[in-house]
């Protein structure tokens, strides 16, 4: 088990360097205000070992399970999200677009705490906004015109701050 301190109000980043220093075969990233059985869990992870076409996943509370070989070969979380939001589902969608099956984690899962504000909200829509833009995960026009005039001006600001700035940024620490 390796635990990493957000030092970097980044838990992408927090999460690739516990990859980078990992030894094992198997992967489980698992959010700190996650209560599970661990039993349950381990199931899951000795399933993973036997089909690397697979990854496992949980949204809330955010858990993935994936083997080492795909985690890198995917380029472990996208670090170009702001302090928490859409990585997860970032990482979820590089994972189905490179062709690997998605399995939802069939456990009892709990969050411990409700630490969601304004502010994290906020930033959750932008890098959600980034995230359809990328991957055509939901079509942004359908996204960008239900919404009030002031969020569809903040919206288009975030697809033109994604599309002139960010995608250009350095993924992650596995870059190539």
């Amino acid at each position: 088990m390796i635990v990493v301190r957000d030092r970097w109000r980044n838990a992408s980043r927090a999460r690739n360097i516990g990859a980078a220093v990992a030894r094992g075969s198997v992967f489980c990233f698992i959010d700190d205000d996650a209560a599970f059985n661990f039993s349950e869990l381990y199931d899951y992870i000795k399933k993973s070992l036997d089909n690397l076409n697979v990854f496992y996943w949980s949204d809330a509370p955010h858990i993935l399970i994936v083997s080492s070989e795909v985690y890198f070969r995917a380029g472990g979380y996208d670090e170009r999200h702001p302090l928490r939001g859409a990585e997860a589902v970032e990482i979820r969608e590089r994972l189905k677009s490179l062709g690997y099956e998605l399995r939802m984690l069939d456990i009892s899962l709990k969050h411990l705490r409700d630490t969601w504000d304004k502010k994290h909200a906020l930033s959750a829509n932008k890098s959600l906004t980034w995230t359809y833009i990328t991957y055509h995960y939901l079509p942004l026009r359908k996204v960008l015109w239900r919404k009030h005039p002031v969020e569809l001006v903040r919206r288009w600001l975030w697809a033109l701050e994604w599309m002139l700035v960010r995608r250009h940024m350095k993924r992650s620490i596995f870059y190539r």
